[in-house]
């Protein structure tokens, strides 16, 4: 999926499915980046500044797919793109590329066309040769010419971008819970257990008090090491490398003043005020429905409603061609 033209994911549960929706969602989960948006660019790292020129400021726009149909071609896409399929074809005598939305069971990551019958055997051979190679040229300049590029993942491990993402959220979620609340009393455990991050270590298989004990230190250090993944994942995300877990060498960013106001506003909250993830909700996953209620629990629910949808997306697909 992650490997097709991106033009060609044109609605958000197609974007939902690839790597790229990852990465816009783990840049969107930075304060610095959010912070370098607010500064309208003034800062001391070339690295995260030059994300932020080619990004801009992913913050500006109601839904993934606004930003989407504005940033991902020129983000993810060969910048020789501009002799495509479409050209190709239409130069091509009875053969008709046929939209994919018009196709029933259509996948967005297969080209779709008719021939007309009356075309030889060898004049279709010859035409499906060119069409072969074409993508073959395309996918080629697709990896190695686009401006951001995806780093060498392995697909086995494609689950971690999900569980790190959501251990990241439900972390800040419980730390800005109120005291009255069930989740405020959350310890790795509980939160991993929410998230059904539990790894091989079933509680439904614990037999003894001394087994349990163990069983759960375990999901605590699994939910932990999510954790630290997710912040790994936003580190290499602010310099433009994703999905990487590589250490990050620290350089200034800001000035004392700019690191002074940036402390203020994650103290005041208004880098992630509480439910901040019903509004990455709203831009991310908008075609999941949320119950939008006014009440205290309707807002406690839908928080963690939110976390929900994000922890239980398709991964199969992540890291694929």
């Amino acid at each position: 999926m992650d490997h097709t033209l991106v033009h060609e994911s044109d609605s958000t549960p197609d974007i939902c499915k690839t790597l790229y929706f990852w990465w816009i969602a783990y840049l969107r989960c930075s304060s610095d980046y959010w912070w370098i948006c607010k500064e309208n660019g003034r800062c001391d790292d070339e690295r995260l500044h030059r994300v932020w020129k080619h990004f801009g400021n992913i913050f500006q726009y109601n839904t993934v797919l606004h930003y989407w149909q504005e940033h991902a071609h020129q983000l993810f896409n060969t910048p020789q793109q501009s002799f495509d399929y479409e050209q190709d074809l239409n130069k091509l005598e009875h053969i008709t590329l046929i939209d994919p939305k018009t196709v029933v069971g259509s996948e967005s990551d297969k080209l779709y066309f008719s021939v007309d019958r009356k075309l030889s055997l060898e004049s279709a051979i010859n035409a499906f040769q060119m069409i072969w190679d074409q993508a073959i040229v395309s996918g080629k300049r697709d990896t190695q010419d686009a401006l951001f590029q995806l780093c060498k993942f392995d697909p086995k491990s494609r689950s971690t971008i999900i569980d790190a993402y959501c251990a990241n959220v439900i972390e800040d979620i419980c730390c800005k819970s109120y005291p009255h609340e069930s989740i405020y009393r959350w310890g790795g455990y509980e939160k991993a257990r929410f998230l059904n991050i539990v790894g091989n270590f079933s509680a439904s298989a614990i037999e003894t008090v001394v087994l349990a004990k163990k069983s759960q230190s375990r999901i605590r250090a699994l939910f932990c090491s999510k954790k630290m993944t997710a912040l790994q994942l936003i580190a290499n995300a602010e310099i433009g490398l994703f999905p990487c877990r590589a250490t990050v060498p620290k350089t200034q960013r800001w000035t004392e003043l700019q690191t002074r106001r940036l402390n203020n506003a994650i103290v005041t909250q208004e880098w992630r005020p509480r439910g901040w993830i019903i509004g990455e909700h709203q831009f991310l996953l908008p075609h999941l429905e949320l119950s939008w209620g006014a009440s205290e629990a309707s807002i406690r629910e839908d928080i963690l409603n939110a976390v929900k949808n994000f922890s239980v997306l398709d991964n199969s697909k992540l890291g694929k061609p």
